[in-house]
């Protein structure tokens, strides 16, 4: 497992950019002509670049000969490549993790109402570990630390928010690093066990990664285009 991160306000000109952008794939590009924000187009065109250079980097296919396919649900994958691969990205940073096996990541800056959204969409459980402190500031870690590694299960199971947030737990080990996630609530017959780590970037961004292996470290590395 490698996990990757890239600052989206990277020094980085019009023209470097748009031979970035001549580069990407066809379905990125057509999605980027989509966007009515330049700002956040020319972020959407690093988020392709920095897939294809840290690709390049783990399977040694160059840029030129990569080539992704979709999953029904829209999980892509590089085509002639058995590693997986998962993006995410807000704010600033984006993240990317790499393995021999599934896997998920997410990133997330601070939300507002994150007491309202635990209620509503977490776990009993879930929702009374966050509020079991009366530090605004624990509660709004614990609530990104569960947010994101909900976000990462069900990117790493594949089905995409066909699964609610609320249907599976997330149960910390005493560190509240590493995690396991408790059998689906409402679906007995699902098998898929996954084992999660979280970690913090640039304070204000929580990260978390899950795959079916136990993740024992996680070290982000820092990639520059």
């Amino acid at each position: 497992l490698h996990c990757y991160y890239m600052n989206l306000n990277c020094d980085c000109s019009y023209e470097q950019s748009h031979a970035f952008y001549r580069e990407l794939p066809e379905e990125r590009q057509e999605r980027i002509r989509r966007m009515k924000n330049p700002a956040l187009a020319k972020k959407k065109i690093l988020v392709g670049r920095f897939l294809q250079e840290v690709m390049q980097e783990e399977t040694g296919i160059a840029i030129s000969k990569q080539h992704f396919i979709y999953s029904a649900a829209g999980r892509p994958s590089l085509l002639h490549n058995d590693l997986d691969f998962n993006l995410s990205d807000s704010g600033d940073y984006v993240v990317l993790a790499v393995s021999d096996q599934q896997v998920g990541i997410d990133i997330e800056r601070r939300k507002k109402n994150h007491l309202s959204i635990a209620k509503r969409c977490f776990c009993p459980e879930e929702y009374e570990d966050i509020v079991a402190t009366t530090d605004p500031l624990e509660q709004e870690r614990r609530f990104r630390a569960y947010w994101t590694m909900k976000e990462a299960y069900v990117k790493c199971e594949g089905s995409g928010l066909a699964i609610p947030l609320n249907s599976f737990r997330i149960v910390w080990e005493e560190s509240r690093t590493r995690s396991v996630v408790d059998k689906m609530l409402h679906d007995v017959s699902n098998t898929f066990v996954a084992y999660g780590y979280t970690t913090s970037l640039a304070e204000e961004y929580c990260v978390s990664v899950c795959q079916q292996c136990r993740i024992d470290e996680m070290c982000l590395i820092e990639k520059i285009l």
